[in-house]
């Protein structure tokens, strides 16, 4: 058996009957009459979706009646087979077909996709592109769905007003650890916003009221997209347990387990032992070769292989899990917020014992120390703004304004208490 016929890619297919009938029970016995290492996900109400291992060479992979690999059967010969059955079975494009598609797509579309990208024109002006007209254009293909969102993070609240104020929605904010949480609902384009790399990694659980929920993990500047519920109900066309061979049965579980780029995309972030890859694996695998049992279930072991305390888990999705909320209310009063939090708020949670962190946190504690300390500071920048050197004015400049406006944080902070 030569490397070339070993070496085989996981194709994503679709099958449909044509009247609209299920024709998942069909697919699986053409399938399991070839030994096919095939996988099937449930019937949509129009097509039902296979997963095929297919070589280079464009042949399936399959077992013999010995339960080795086998490689004699093509794509073609699978086709007929289906379509035998009443069936048509589309397997994906790759190289010159997809070209060609779009190729097609634009030469029938490109105009109507140039006008969606000015904002200003409404899908009832893509009349004569090609795309239904009238009463026949759903409205809804353009409407804007609102998403649940949860991002995890070492950040402090700082970015949470930055969200609020963005997006124009509320924010709760809420720690545990060395943890926070952002949690929020919006039907606008957004994504996570970082001050640095101590930040993260920033985990953006995204659930959708309909359709399975996405999550977005960056760390180090990269970003990885995972689907945890994609693969959830997808079942093996053969009964791994009665395949005569070992290594035959090993390599199909595997192939079920890793179909989804799940590892690839993991390793891609090189987070290396500071996040439990053998979890994410079975948040994202399919239940029947052993993945999470439950939608939200698989969700919440994804967040919790980075390490995330299991009471901010349970708060992302609990509208009643008390904490900080943040709306939007301009910037210039979002600016003024933050200021008046200080150094406490924008530091990442896992910082907050260095020195700088502790001395804003006890000062913060003392208004009094506080206050002479800014006194000070504006002595002694009054008195540089006096010397004759140029440089020692600058400096004394800088510091009468920084005085003066700890000073105005700390009197305001006062009167709020």
């Amino acid at each position: 058996m030569s490397a070339e016929q070993i070496a085989f890619q996981i194709t994503y297919a679709s099958v449909d009957s044509g009247d609209g009938e299920d024709p998942t029970a069909a697919a699986r016995r053409i399938l399991r009459s070839e030994r096919v290492l095939a996988a099937l996900r449930e019937f949509s109400g129009e097509e039902a979706v296979l997963l095929i291992p297919v070589t280079e060479s464009g042949h399936v992979v399959a077992l013999d009646e010995a339960g080795l690999l086998r490689f004699d059967l093509s794509v073609q010969r699978l086709r007929e087979l289906f379509s035998d059955d009443g069936l048509s079975l589309h397997l994906g494009f790759g190289g010159d077909a997809l070209d060609a598609v779009d190729a097609e797509l634009d030469d029938e579309f490109g105009a109507a996709f140039e006008q969606l990208d000015d904002l200003d024109e409404s899908a009832s002006d893509l009349a004569g592109f090609g795309m239904l007209e009238g009463e026949e254009l759903d409205a809804d293909l353009f409407a804007e769905e609102t998403v649940r969102v949860a991002e995890f993070s070492r950040r402090g609240p700082w970015a949470a007003r930055v969200t609020a104020q963005i997006l124009g929605t509320d924010v709760d904010y809420l720690e545990a650890g060395s943890w926070s949480l952002y949690r929020y609902d919006t039907d606008r384009p957004h994504m996570a916003i970082s001050g640095s790399r101590a930040d993260g990694p920033i985990i953006e659980v995204n659930v959708p009221t309909a359709g399975d929920a996405w999550v977005e993990v960056t760390s180090a500047g990269h970003t990885a997209m995972f689907w945890p519920n994609s693969e959830r109900c997808t079942t093996p066309v053969l009964d791994i347990e009665e395949i005569e061979t070992p290594e035959s049965a090993e390599l199909y579980r595997r192939m079920l387990a890793e179909a989804d780029g799940t590892r690839d995309e993991l390793n891609d972030l090189g987070m290396g032992i500071t996040v439990d890859a053998d979890a994410v694996q079975r948040a994202c695998m399919p239940e029947a070769v052993g993945g999470v049992a439950g939608e939200t279930a698989r969700l919440h072991a994804f967040v919790a292989a980075f390490g995330v305390p299991a009471a901010l888990i349970e708060a992302a999705l609990d509208d009643g899990a008390e904490g900080r909320r943040f709306a939007a209310r301009g910037w210039m009063p979002m600016i003024g917020s933050m200021l008046m939090g200080g150094i406490a708020e924008t530091t990442p949670l896992t910082r907050r014992s260095s020195p700088l962190a502790r001395i804003s946190s006890l000062l913060r504690k003392r208004p009094v120390l506080h206050a002479a300390l800014s006194v000070g500071e504006l002595s002694a920048g009054v008195a540089l703004s006096r010397s004759r050197s140029r440089a020692g004015r600058g400096v004394g400049a800088l510091l009468v304004i920084d005085a003066v406006v700890d000073l105005t944080v700390l009197a305001v902070r006062i009167l709020r208490r």
